[in-house]
């Protein structure tokens, strides 16, 4: 190598190194159009550029560039060339062939072993660690893939050896790793350190890929409106690259049906699926596909749910993605069961029971949950009771697993199965196998930062209470639940838990009678209506919007400790009108508050209306109406915001209630405005 050529390729590979890819590039494109350069010059400068395309993911151009690299170092008899070269071929996995990279990745190992004395071979080692360790993670070996990718990140620290780029890379593939192990804190630390330093080479399209992979451990967190910010700030971001933007696209999707607003989830698996195919990126397309299938499983349309898992399962076949391909069959046999075409769901079951014996012995793809799910729920779904026995079994095999979805799936299936024999036999003993898969439901979801899972399953529990006849109990665990959901933001399902608990608090002397007479266990099953929630904790069932129901205001009251009147809004004419009513209140006032703040209760029965009630420092705020609770219960919040950052009439609520006076609706127009413009008129 010339003097002038050294010193061209090192300039090129220091801009490399600075995330100055558009500077590298015209050097060595520059560099090329010389006549006079030596093969080895040539090849050098073909691998400066396949780095490059390498940093900006475009994978056809970069691929292409490693294949001729790779022939002329065999050409050449270059043993370190040969090694570089079949490393970028490897990351022909990003594309979907797996197998195809494993082959690359053994034969780069191979050859780096023969030159294992030569100390400039640590680059090379570090590349050959991360490629591996991509390919096990696409293959669902995590532990595998975290070993391989820690190994990587000690090389690459190395004074010498590392650069910002290559040490970026090596956080961001560790915090997808930790991601998906639900190591959340180590992988949102890893995560925050590649974005630290992207951004200290103003590098915008792996800023943009950190804030995606950010997005996606606030989602898997829970935490859905960081989550949503994150996404935002990636797509905001012009240099943002199609595989990023799937990413982000998915985790909208993802988000939104958690929150059970299936419409925008569906919008944005849409729009992952178009620019997959416009992308031609592969196991994307696959994973959006299914996604899209899922969601259309949960919304109850088969038919579009059968053509999108099978437009997915002929992809994986024609890829070879094997994972991908167990996914989309046990999605079709589900779906064909639910719809009674059992004949039709035996001969999926038989493809995937032929994948698994393919597979079973190969440590390093592991289908048995797609297997064990999809053999179990055909077990589930038959009328004999040797077959049903045989799915319980199943289910609590599969309950050890690791697998989110086998554990959130196999619970509630048991559940339902134990439920079902509760109803046939009338065997009180049966709860003492269905509460403890209660408790680890409710343990391992909230472990699992799983919110719409926790709250459903103590809307659950709220059930179970109900047919053990502990009706109290039943109506705190149903507010505990609306809570839950209220916290993260799961608005439509808290809608949804609120209204079961009126519906029970409409309903308590029909279960009054049902204790007094023993009822048997089936009729308190059925009154208590658990089909709903486990189908919707098994992703059978979409969450529903409650049937609007007319408000009617009856009065709204401001009381202080010990019952004391402060201000009254009446708003029908009854309450205007006649002082019994107000008496017959206040009186009641000391057991209502009683067992609001010492049950933790949020409403209460009061004659034919319901009751909501928020303490506010020495204040009660106590609304009557008639309606659904949820919304009232968000008009009276409003309302007491309101008043707190009004300071003059929040002050003369303060200076009436020292002067033990009753605050006149004459004396705060503003007060009256307030109330006109919140809550409804019966007029």
């Amino acid at each position: 190598m010339t003097k002038l050529a050294l010193k061209v390729l090192v300039h090129a590979r220091e801009l490399l190194d600075q995330a100055k890819f558009g500077e590298a590039h015209e050097i060595i494109a520059n560099f090329e159009n010389v006549e006079s350069i030596s093969p080895e010059d040539q090849l050098s400068a073909l691998l400066i550029k396949a780095r490059i395309y390498n940093y900006q993911v475009q994978y056809e151009k970069y691929i292409k560039i490693y294949e001729h690299a790779y022939q002329m170092s065999q050409d050449l008899g270059l043993v370190s060339e040969s090694v570089e070269a079949l490393i970028g071929k490897a990351r022909i996995a990003f594309t979907g062939d797996l197998n195809k990279a494993s082959t690359y990745v053994k034969d780069a190992e191979r050859r780096l072993n023969s030159i294992a004395d030569d100390p400039s071979t640590s680059m090379l080692r570090s590349g050959l660690l991360q490629i591996k360790s991509w390919i096990l993670f696409l293959k669902a070996n995590y532990n595998g893939a975290a070993e391989s990718a820690q190994e990587c990140l000690k090389l690459t620290k190395k004074v010498k050896l590392g650069n910002k780029l290559d040490l970026a890379r090596a956080y961001s593939l560790l915090g997808w790793i930790n991601t998906y192990q639900r190591n959340y804190t180590k992988a949102l630390d890893y995560a925050m350190k590649s974005l630290e330093c992207n951004k200290e080479l103003n590098f915008g399209a792996a800023i943009a890929g950190n804030y995606s992979l950010i997005a996606r451990i606030y989602r898997f967190e829970g935490d859905y409106d960081q989550a949503l910010e994150y996404c935002k700030q990636s797509l905001s971001i012009k240099e943002l690259i199609n595989r990023n933007r799937l990413d982000v696209l998915q985790t909208l999707a993802q988000i939104y049906y958690l929150k059970s607003e299936l419409n925008r989830a569906l919008k944005y698996q849409q729009q992952a699926i178009t620019l997959a195919e416009e992308s031609n990126i592969k196991d994307q397309l696959i994973q959006t596909l299914f996604g899209m299938s899922y969601y259309y499983r949960v919304i109850g349309k088969h038919n579009l749910t059968k053509e999108y898992a099978e437009s997915s399962l002929k992809l994986s076949e024609k890829w070879g993605s094997v994972l991908e391909k167990a996914d989309a069959l046990m999605i079709l046999i589900n779906t064909y069961i639910d719809e009674g075409s059992r004949e039709k769901a035996n001969h999926y079951f038989s493809r995937l029971s032929e994948l698994y014996d393919q597979t079973k012995d190969k440590g390093d793809i592991d289908i048995s949950v797609s297997f064990l799910l999809s053999k179990a729920y055909m077990l589930k779904s038959s009328t004999r009771m040797r077959d049903r026995v045989e799915a319980q079994a199943l289910y609590k095999e599969l309950i050890d697993r690791t697998s989110e979805y086998a554990l959130i799936f196999s619970l509630s299936s048991l559940c339902d199965l134990l439920l079902e024999e509760l109803s046939m036999h009338n065997d009180p003993n049966i709860l003492d196998e269905i509460i403890p898969l209660i408790t680890k439901s409710l343990e391992m979801a909230e472990k699992a930062h799983n919110y719409f899972w926790l709250a459903e399953t103590k809307l659950l529990q709220a059930k179970l209470a109900l047919i053990q006849m502990n009706i109290e109990e039943a109506k705190r665990l149903m507010v505990q639940a609306q809570r839950i959901a209220d916290l993260h933001g799961l608005n439509l399902l808290a809608w949804g838990i609120s209204s079961e608990l009126d519906k029970l608090l409409d309903q308590v002397d029909i279960w009054d009678t049902i204790k007094k007479k023993k009822g048997p266990i089936a009729e308190r099953i059925k009154l208590a209506s658990t089909n709903g929630v486990l189908e919707r904790i098994q992703g059978k069932r979409a969450v529903e919007p409650p049937e609007s129901v007319d408000e009617q205001s009856t009065v709204l009251l401001i009381l202080s400790e010990g019952g004391v009147l402060v201000f009254s809004y009446p708003f029908s004419n009854e309450w205007k009108i006649d002082e019994d009513l107000f008496s017959s209140f206040l009186s009641a006032f000391t057991s209502f508050s009683t067992e609001f703040f010492s049950k933790g209760l949020d409403r209460a029965k009061f004659g034919d209306d319901m009751m909501l009630m928020e303490s506010i420092s020495s204040f009660s705020f106590c609304y009557l109406f008639k309606g659904q609770t949820y919304l009232a219960k968000q008009k009276l919040i409003k309302f007491i915001e309101e008043m707190q950052n009004n300071s003059s009439l929040w002050q003369s609520l303060e200076d009436h209630y020292e002067a033990s006076q009753v605050l006149e609706l004459k004396e705060s127009p503003q007060l009256e405005s307030l109330i006109t413009e919140i809550f409804p008129s019966n007029s």
